[in-house]
């Protein structure tokens, strides 16, 4: 079904963008390896951690400041990118550096806006995001009512898009300044490590695909709405140390979908799941007045994240988390709708999975 599809990726620019992810978000990233189903599984890299905290270290301030910036936990604006490094099949931070001075500051920005949450917007191809961001650089007071009233950023990160948007010739300087000062200080002296790595860890993934077909690939858990890989001509895969246990994705186009798994991601396939833990995931979901009120709101209709974001009042990075933690429970489902990923619920089959979950934890020990 979906193996047929498969090519393998082997680009140091995703890692170079990855890295910086890394850098700035290490807490959330090894947060991933405290998770029950995982904790006896994985452990965090030390050497990937080791590295985190001596390279924090020698960052000069105004690095720390552009990376939080460009980088930051919840919205990724930096990372935006990814879709121009898969249509132009780029593969060093090299190329991507040449091409982001190539592309007008207002491009730029119309990627900026397809991170995170996004804005909420019925077209969010890269062509209707350009006019958007024609119309709001232009003028301050439809900037200020669009991303107040069409993001769902918190408030600290409207108000850091804000200040990227109000001068995009200075906000492509500081891109390029932090990318360029970085490759230079840091990623150059992991250039060769990481690519022999990764060129093992490729062989490694392809072995198990070869050998495991679509089970594997389902086993993977990077799946959450097949419809879409069902529609594509390519599904292209590649890793990275610097993901851990987490994954990476990128939809540059309607025919290719871009997966990065951490390196670990590629033996969950092999772990024994524990069914126990599985129903326990199902009564933490559930524990949450947030995630209830979830569950209540996509009762009798569907939503977008940034619709249910914007409808419940609750913060894109947090509603993330929660549809997170739902999802894992098996208590939402997700379809597409046109281009838009849209959640609902089957009451009836949410009774099915807690009535079940409770009577396997009941008869435990039996």
């Amino acid at each position: 079904m979906f193996v047929e599809k498969v090519s393998f990726v082997d680009s140091l620019a995703y890692d170079f963008l990855l890295s910086l992810i890394r850098l700035n978000c290490n807490e959330m990233i090894m947060g991933s390896y405290a998770d029950q189903e995982f904790v006896n599984w994985f452990k965090p890299d030390a050497e990937i951690t080791d590295w985190v905290k001596e390279t924090g270290k020698r960052l000069p301030p105004d690095i720390k400041e552009l990376l939080d910036r460009f980088f930051n936990c919840e919205t990724y604006f930096g990372i935006a990118l990814f879709s121009l490094i898969q249509e132009l099949d780029l593969i060093t931070p090299e190329e991507l550096i040449v091409e982001i001075k190539r592309i007008p500051e207002k491009y730029l920005l119309s990627h900026f806006l397809r991170t995170g949450f996004g804005p909420d917007v019925k077209d969010r191809n890269l062509p209707n995001l350009e006019k958007i961001v024609e119309k709001i650089t232009s003028d301050d007071k439809e900037m200020l009512i669009f991303i107040t009233e069409s993001t769902v950023f918190s408030p600290s990160q409207k108000a850091n898009l804000m200040e990227l948007f109000s001068d995009p010739v200075k906000t492509k300087e500081d891109y390029l300044y932090l990318l360029e000062w970085y490759l230079e200080n840091v990623f150059n002296s992991m250039k060769v490590r990481i690519k022999n790595s990764n060129q093992r860890q490729l062989k490694l993934l392809e072995k198990y695909i070869t050998e495991n077909g679509d089970d594997y690939f389902q086993k993977l858990e990077i799946v959450t709405v097949p419809d879409i890989l069902a529609k594509v001509s390519r599904i292209e895969i590649g890793v990275s140390q610097f993901l851990g246990i987490d994954q990476a994705h990128s939809m540059g186009n309607k025919e290719r979908f871009l997966f990065i798994l951490g390196y670990d991601r590629i033996e969950i396939p092999f772990r024994e799941k524990d069914m126990r833990l599985e129903c326990i995931d199902v009564f933490e979901a559930l524990s949450s007045k947030e995630r209830l009120a979830i569950l209540r709101a996509l009762k009798n209709t569907s939503y977008t994240p940034i619709a249910m974001s914007k409808k419940l009042r609750i913060p894109a990075g947090e509603l993330n988390n929660h549809i997170e933690k739902l999802k894992k429970a098996r208590l939402i489902e997700s379809f597409l709708d046109g281009e838009n990923l849209k959640y609902t619920v089957n009451p009836q089959e949410i009774k099915k999975i807690v009535d079940k979950s409770l009577k396997r934890l009941l008869e435990e020990g039996d």
